[in-house]
């Protein structure tokens, strides 16, 4: 069986309270070979040995309360030293968890930035290809417009918005506004939207191409904002 572990300060005022009469005693004994006064006397009230052991009795239950309270104190400094430390060393983890989160804000940001750029280009691209088709109106410019908004379509399906979505999901959590994530991926959405209506669309009548240029200036001007949002919200963590 394991044995309790013995409390120091129980045992102190213990041997403290054990000592106390083995003192007075002594005291008393003392004092009566010393100075030949009588131990007991008839007279209660002025009986030195009463106020001895009252005085030894007081004095060892003051003792013990002080050795009590120095206790509880000892043991309050001790604890709000752990407590001290404890927070320092949450705050030490905290302050290392905030730079991995920054440097990760950081990295996958610029790779979101980058595909959203690349995104961007092509905005202008099409718009450009768009406008010199209403201009000229030749078959070669339509042909290659349609060769172009399908192979975009292909890129953006398997490689951009898988990117960019994995990109958000390991970071979106960080962004200031919780709607920036969502806000991009939808814009990848529509420019696939774009690019797969022109590639099906037979309508190449000037009205319906303004319509489009039209959706793609809307998208550049929502890419443009989103692009810069990212900007701040690395910039203003740094």
């Amino acid at each position: 069986m394991n044995q309790k572990k013995k409390n120091p300060v129980n045992q102190k005022i213990k041997i403290l309270f054990i000592l106390t009469p083995i003192v007075m005693i002594l005291t008393m004994f003392l004092t009566h070979l010393i100075f030949n006064v009588p131990l007991f006397s008839n007279n209660d009230s002025t009986n030195w040995t009463t106020s001895v052991v009252e005085t030894g009795i007081g004095t060892s239950i003051t003792i013990a309360i002080l050795i009590y309270s120095n206790n509880q104190l000892k043991k309050s400094e001790e604890q709000q030293e752990k407590i001290t430390e404890l927070v320092l060393n949450i705050q030490n983890i905290e302050q290392r968890n905030y730079k991995r989160e920054q440097k990760r804000l950081k990295v996958f940001s610029y790779r979101i930035i980058t595909n959203l750029e690349v995104i961007l280009n092509n905005h202008y691209e099409l718009r450009q290809e768009l406008e010199n088709y209403i201009n000229k109106g030749t078959e070669e410019i339509k042909q290659s417009i349609i060769l172009s908004s399908r192979k975009n379509l292909e890129i953006m399906e398997y490689f951009t918005i898988l990117h960019i979505k994995s990109d958000i999901a390991y970071i979106g959590e960080l962004f200031e506004d919780p709607l920036l994530g969502q806000s991009i991926v939808n814009q990848c959405n529509d420019y696939k939207k774009i690019l797969k209506n022109i590639k099906d669309d037979s309508d190449w009548k000037n009205d319906a191409l303004l319509m489009k240029i039209s959706v793609i200036n809307s998208q550049v001007e929502g890419l443009v904002i989103s692009i810069d949002k990212i900007k701040k919200e690395t910039n203003e963590k740094n």
